[in-house]
């Protein structure tokens, strides 16, 4: 079979949603994808990498009329060039995007760059264009797009992100995707603006992107503003990012405000114990290993406390840790 007989054998297969052969479904269900010939399709086309395929994609891509088989052939051709490292397949396919009438397909398109790691050569003033779309999608994923450009173009980025969120019609969702984009590209320049959103917005989303944009920009000269809006912001999701934040880039000058949170977080027993996966750890572990760092005084009593009077407050995690790392001269 030829790579073009291949392709075209499972692109068919992708769009056949009958069962694989000798298969038959449970008793009382209609349908389940996971026993079509499509879902098996899908799963070998995850596992392509062959550089020698993206030829007759393309040529496929190209003659197909079929909206959900074009989808198919840009998810399979933007995977394998990712695979492969064929980075002027992402300008191929910003090209498709700009003749493409079918939103569905520039959505598709757009989000498959996004997820990838291919670098845009080519197709870079497109994106301008792209990131003023009117529907919310295409403009998301070309400002997801719009991050990964060089710094060369960061001030013409930051300028463009900061009329975005001065805007009165900007939606909370949408603050958080330009403040993300600051991260990146923002400067000095950009601390007043996302200060203003993370005091005064009430979506805790919003809040974390403005205060993580900040950290990126300025993380160690910021540590007040992370203190202000650890202590009044009601949040818990903002309060663990204020805390992530502190204790990444925080002194001396913090030690107060994270033993304020964590006796806090010592107020009440935990009612659940989560299981924490890879690198991850509870709140109150990440704030104990920066006041073992910062060890004084103030923290010696607060180590005191926990294992005099709060140390059944903890969850198992925490106190596995706790008895781990902490002792006592």
């Amino acid at each position: 079979m030829t790579k073009t007989e291949y392709v075209n054998d499972l692109i068919e297969r992708l769009g056949n949603e009958n069962l694989r052969p000798g298969l038959s479904l449970p008793p009382g269900v209609i349908y389940q994808s996971s026993l079509t010939i499509a879902s098996e399709a899908r799963d070998e086309a995850y596992e392509l990498a062959d550089p020698d395929l993206i030829e007759p994609l393309k040529i496929r891509l190209e003659k197909e009329k079929n909206t959900s088989t074009r989808i198919d052939i840009i998810r399979l051709l933007v995977r394998i060039a990712d695979r492969v490292n064929d980075h002027p397949i992402a300008d191929y396919i910003l090209a498709t995007v700009r003749l493409e009438k079918a939103r569905w397909i520039q959505d598709v398109a757009l989000e498959s760059l996004a997820e990838s790691k291919l670098e845009i050569w080519n197709e870079k003033e497109y994106l301008f264009e792209l990131i003023q779309h009117k529907h919310w999608r295409i403009k998301m994923n070309a400002l997801i797009l719009l991050k990964t450009l060089d710094s060369t173009y960061s001030p013409r980025i930051e300028d463009f992100c900061l009329t975005a969120l001065k805007s009165k019609s900007t939606k909370p969702n949408e603050l958080s995707w330009f403040c993300n984009v600051l991260s990146r590209h923002g400067s000095d320049k950009s601390l007043d603006v996302l200060k203003e959103i993370a005091r005064t917005s009430d979506k805790y989303y919003t809040v974390n992107a403005a205060a993580s944009a900040i950290a990126a920009i300025n993380g160690k000269g910021q540590l007040a503003f992370f203190a202000e809006i650890l202590d009044t912001n009601k949040n818990n999701y903002v309060k663990s990012n204020q805390t992530s934040i502190l204790c990444q880039f925080g002194d001396d000058t913090v030690v107060d405000s994270l033993i304020k949170r964590a006796k806090a977080i010592l107020s009440k027993a935990r009612k659940t114990s989560v299981t924490y996966v890879g690198r991850a750890k509870p709140e109150l572990v990440h704030i104990c290993e920066f006041l073992l760092q910062h060890r004084n005084a103030k923290v010696e009593e607060f180590l005191y406390l926990v294992k005099n009077k709060k140390y059944n407050m903890m969850d198992e995690t925490e106190k596995k840790w706790f008895d781990t790392h902490i002792t006592f001269v």
